[in-house]
């Protein structure tokens, strides 16, 4: 079987990500991501990716420089081969680079970076060896004097014996007979010998040992005798710091070997952290977003684009696996049907492999067993096949192995025979594919698999559009509409003798020129109708929205009032209690006054005046009684009643049965979700007369202006919860006096700064916004300016 990640290209999209990667060892386990065929794999892989993006998010970058490929002498050290100085040095940089990236992930939230973190946990430090290598090795991999006690008393008398050597032979050049015999008053080293140029015919005049001669034979180099004791001396010095400088280096080697394997293991946890870093990065570089993964056979993309493709790429919208299982995507060469094609299954393999998708919010893929492809030319020039052979061979495999959880991809299924044939047996291909469960995606040319998705259950015709004022492709695909060739017209509009054209149109029958002229009048209104239908979803999302927020607001107000009430009767019980206290007394005067007359009456007048002071200050300080009244518990709330919700002034209807609580209520043309404890009893047309009770001031604004914060954070979050939750965050704002908030959505994928800004531009109590300065946090943070 062939490999059919290979024909949509998944290969040099893997290649693109690897390009983000830090390391040689990530780039590699890139290459090898393979679509995964378990839901939780996958899901999981999804996860690594979006808390990477989080990490890049909040902290920009994660750090993973200085890591080399130590795979190598690691292998070696472990079966005891003594490593060379470069390799040492290479083990304890990249050592050293992962207690760095250790440190960084295990510091990471548990709540926000889980699978991070446990990256971190599962990676060491190896100390001791990073201190046994670094104070042996230097950077430019050099055996260092400290290596050992032994290796630097070596070396210090290396040096005092070429110091001996150098002022012996120096002095030895101040002989006069000696200085004419030099060909130049330098000393030289031949075969690791001080020796002295000496001219040829002078050699009689410095006695001593002859090393090497020049090319010409003019000059031979003499170590003279009065000092190959010192050079014999020296010799023997070098043999010593070659042994021990081996000693070092074996006792370094048997400590990475100890530890190879552990140290390996850190390597592959660094790695996989590089590979998921690599896929972060890719997803911010191309606008990506993390699609959701379903077992259903379900592909709703949305705005979704080729990753390969440069440019301003005109994105698509695609459906597959609810209403119909076979998409047939049909219109002219060149416009845009294989692009599509490919788009399907390339973004279903990259989600599969952990990978985000170039596509809208919300976008959701299946995860298949099997992704099959039969794309492009695919002739076999070994097997001597045609086209349309090879095309039929690799077909046949497809449909062999396909079955309820693959997706299979047709690129001009059945084209390169005769077009009665070729149209029969895709007819009956697609039929095999769906019999046995599978979705599928076709191009086609034939007339007749138009029709054929119109007649046939769970199959969808789709269009690659065509403008046919510019005689060019908009590479929009369309669905529900079938493409149309417009042969006749773009040859016409071209320069084509409208002889020849009407006289090709002659040559057809009269039910094709109908069924191609219906077609064309089908696409043209299909395309108004996706336009409408675009619209109507704008407005039907602005609405769910709005509704969110005024349920909330009611909830809120209800809350509120519940809370405002409470605090009332308390106020109010305790001007009661302290009135009649007050009026205890008096009577309990009263009584004992009951014989003086006058007396009495007076204390009759101060009672009565309490009980009025008491009224007017319960009145002045709690509010006017409320006009509404509570429903009783017992009451049935049926479909019809007319209620009126706490605070408001227009009764509404309920409109459906109560469920947990609450019921559903229709507020002029507004459906509303409301809790039953909010409802009250309908006023009616006699109450829109009445007052409405005086509103006393709360501590609503000074609460929240003690608790209010000047910034809100809306990193690590998804576009449509995130706006809502800015949007009460600005009415709390407003309510709490502020001037101007700091919204940080970090800079990412920039998804989360441009929905903020179209969403501030529409904001009323917004006067204007910016970028934040540097200090402020720079393009991951807008300040808006409030009125």
């Amino acid at each position: 079987m062939r490999d059919y990640t290979r024909v949509l290209e998944f290969d040099k999209v893997l290649g693109e990500v690897g390009g983000y990667a830090a390391t040689i060892m990530g780039a590699e386990l890139v290459r090898m991501l393979t679509p995964g065929s378990r839901l939780a794999n996958a899901q999981f892989a999804q996860s690594e990716t979006t808390q990477a993006v989080g990490v890049l998010d909040r902290y920009g970058s994660i750090p993973l420089g200085g890591i080399e490929d130590i795979r190598e002498p690691l292998a070696r050290a472990e079966v005891e081969s003594i490593l060379s100085p470069r390799d040492l040095i290479s083990i304890h940089n990249t050592l050293q680079s992962c207690s760095k990236l250790r440190e960084f992930l295990i510091k990471l939230s548990e709540e926000d970076f889980p699978l991070l973190k446990d990256i971190g946990h599962r990676m060491e430090s190896h100390d001791d060896a990073v201190r046994e290598i670094g104070r042996a090795i230097s950077q430019a991999g050099e055996v260092l004097d400290s290596a050992s006690p032994a290796l630097q008393k070596i070396r210090n008398d290396i040096r005092r014996n070429q110091q001996q050597l150098t002022e012996k032979l120096q002095s030895y050049m101040q002989n006069s007979t000696i200085r004419t015999a030099l060909q130049d008053p330098v000393v030289t080293v031949r075969s690791d010998r001080y020796c002295l140029p000496v001219k040829s015919e002078y050699r009689s005049h410095v006695p001593g040992i002859v090393h090497d001669s020049s090319a010409s034979g003019a000059t031979l180099f003499i170590e003279p005798t009065a000092v190959v004791e010192l050079g014999n001396k020296r010799r023997e010095l070098v043999v010593k710091e070659i042994e021990e400088v081996e000693k070092v280096l074996s006792r370094l080697s048997g400590i990475v070997g100890a530890q190879a394997s552990r140290m390996s293991a850190t390597l592959y946890a660094a790695t996989q952290m590089d590979c998921i870093s690599a896929r972060a990065r890719y997803a911010a570089a191309k606008d990506c977003m993390e699609p959701v993964i379903n077992e259903r056979g379900v592909v709703r993309l949305i705005k979704a684009r080729h990753p390969l493709l440069k440019g301003n790429v005109v994105p698509i919208d695609v459906q597959l696996g609810v209403t119909y299982d076979a998409l047939l995507v049909t219109g002219p060469n060149t416009g845009g049907k294989t692009v599509s094609l490919k788009t399907i299954g390339l973004l279903t393999l990259m989600a599969a492999a952990g990978l985000w998708i170039p596509a809208a919010d919300n976008s959701e893929v299946s995860l298949f067993t099997g992704v099959f492809a039969d794309i492009g030319d695919e002739q076999s020039i070994e097997q001597s096949l045609s086209t349309f052979s090879s095309h039929m061979t690799n077909i046949a495999d497809i449909a062999n192995a396909a079955d309820s959880r693959s997706l299979v991809l047709l690129d001009e299924i059945g084209a390169g025979t005769d077009p009665a044939e070729g149209a029969a047996l895709a007819k009956a291909v697609i039929d095999h594919l769906l019999s046995r469960g599978a979705k599928v995606v076709a191009t086609t040319h034939y007339g007749e698999l138009k029709e054929y998705a119109y007649s046939t259950d769970r199959v969808q015709n789709a269009s690659a559009e065509f403008d046919l004022k510019t005689l060019s492709p908009t590479y929009r695909l369309l669905s529900g509409v079938p493409g149309s060739s417009n042969a006749f017209i773009i040859a016409e509009r071209i320069g084509l003798d409208k002889r020849i054209v009407d006289s090709a149109r002659a040559n057809i029958n009269k039910r094709g020129i109908e069924s191609e002229e219906l077609m064309r009048r089908i696409e043209e209104t299909q395309r108004a109708a996706s336009q409408e239908r675009l619209n109507a979803e704008r407005m039907s999302s602005e609405a769910v929205l709005l509704k969110s927020q005024y349920e909330k607001q009611v909830t809120t107000a209800a809350e509120e009032r519940g809370r405002v009430l409470q605090k009332t009767r308390e106020k109010a019980s305790g001007v009661i209690q302290d009135y009649s206290n007050k009026l205890d007394d008096v009577l309990e005067e009263l009584a004992r006054q009951r014989l003086d007359q006058n007396r009495s009456e007076a204390l009759r007048k101060k009672a009565e005046k309490l009980i009025d002071d008491m009224s007017d200050e319960i009145a002045n300080e709690v509010g006017q009684p409320s006009q509404e009244e509570k429903l009783p518990e017992d009451e049935p709330l049926k479909v019809g009643t007319k209620v009126r919700i706490a605070g408001m002034s227009q009764d509404v209807e309920v409109i459906d049965t109560p469920s947990d609580g609450k019921v559903v209520v229709m507020a002029g043309t507004m459906r509303i979700n409301v809790p039953i404890a909010s409802l009250r009893r309908a006023v009616g047309d006699a109450g829109k007369n009445k007052s409405e009770p005086q509103k006393q001031p709360i501590s609503i604004s000074l609460r929240k202006t003690l608790a209010f914060h000047s910034e809100i954070d809306l990193r690590a979050k998804r576009v449509e919860p995130a706006l809502l939750e800015l949007d009460k965050y600005l009415d709390d704002a407003v309510s709490a006096g502020a001037q101007s908030v700091r919204i940080i959505h970090g800079k990412g994928t920039g998804a989360m700064r441009a929905a903020v800004t179209e969403y501030l531009k529409d904001n009323r109590s917004v006067l204007s916004f910016r970028i934040g300065d540097p200090e402020e946090g720079g393009s991951g943070v807008t300040v808006a300016t409030l009125g």
